[in-house]
């Protein structure tokens, strides 16, 4: 999916229309440049179109599908870039034609370019949210319901071993503050590195947690410190597993990491929602002096920017998942 947004068209952002059940999407996963030449692969066609970038508030007052009808275009080669979700039929439609978006012989519904739209900002390296057309139109081909008959499971395994690499390794590195200039190697040794300072870190809330057990502190303040220990723990699990992939000692069945990856993941979410409420009652019920709560902050800060990520990570890999399961 390595391809970037040029100016024309291929940008993808979000309209709410009416704030209701429909929305328009510009962008659109037809569109394609090869050169100087702009064509249209709807319905599986290869049409050459005009292509103009209208703002999508123009648009606002599409709410059905008569609404599309009066706003489409009477030049069968204009092309505004635009999509239309129809929440209430399902189906995803073209805006200057008023046609349903169709590839492969099977019409795209609307939540499957939710899907896609969530997915290709997840992998794809964006600048300022500007997304290319042809990454929603790969996404449908390869992990939408349009793919259906058209990969091998064997092909399927290599996609998603791809996508499941390279989020868990962008995720690794996010997590971990490694420069985005770093080559292969680099990344590697800064992986093990961090790994080796999440160890230790582990290490000092689980003596914490024995020295608060020995003074006989509230029980609730024990279980919060070692909900950080578990927490470091996990993430030195998730990193650990990236560095294997980085290394090439990956499981034959992609799936199977796939999953794995997805477990490390909820569990950490649920760790922080449970370090978040018990912090809550320790604070309400004042069982925790100013020292330890002052001690706790730095890693309460980095503890929600941890679980945002796993969060983000969770949703993508879920329906990776599920577009692949048999």
């Amino acid at each position: 999916m390595g391809h970037r947004a040029s100016d024309l068209g291929l940008d993808t952002s979000i309209v709410d229309a009416n704030q209701s059940n429909t929305r328009l999407v510009k962008g659109c996963p037809c569109y394609r440049e090869f050169g100087e030449e702009k064509v249209c692969l709807n319905r599986d066609d290869v049409s050459p179109i005009n292509a103009i970038s209208v703002d999508p508030s123009f648009f606002e007052e599409i709410r059905s599908l008569d609404d599309l009808n009066e706003f489409k275009s009477d030049k069968e080669s204009m092309c505004y870039l635009l999509i239309y979700l129809n929440r209430e039929e399902g189906y995803c439609y073209c805006v200057s034609q008023g046609q349903r978006i169709n590839i492969n012989k099977k019409d795209i519904k609307a939540d499957e370019i939710d899907s896609a739209l969530e997915f290709v900002t997840s992998t794809e390296k964006s600048k300022g949210g500007v997304i290319c057309s042809a990454c929603l139109y790969k996404y449908l081909r390869t992990l939408g319901e349009v793919s259906e008959g058209l990969l091998t499971d064997t092909e399927r395994q290599e996609i998603v071993k791809r996508y499941v690499k390279e989020l868990s390794s962008r995720l690794a590195a996010e997590l971990s503050g490694a420069s985005l200039s770093m080559d292969f190697e680099q990344l590697q040794q800064h992986l093990r590195k961090y790994i080796k300072k999440l160890n230790k870190s582990k290490s000092q809330w689980a003596s914490l947690t024995m020295k608060l057990r020995d003074s006989n502190a509230d029980e609730k303040l024990v279980k919060l410190v070692d909900y950080y220990r578990l927490l470091y723990r996990l993430e030195a699990v998730f990193l650990s597993r990236v560095l294997e992939f980085e290394e090439g000692h990956e499981d034959s069945d992609p799936l199977n990491t796939l999953r794995f990856i997805v477990g490390v993941s909820e569990k950490v979410i649920k760790l922080s929602d449970n370090i978040r409420e018990t912090t809550h009652e320790l604070l309400e019920m004042k069982k925790m002096n100013p020292e330890i709560q002052e001690s706790l902050r730095k890693h309460s800060r980095n503890r929600q920017k941890t679980e945002y990520k796993f969060s983000n990570l969770v949703v993508v890999l879920n329906k990776i998942d599920a577009q692949t399961s048999p």
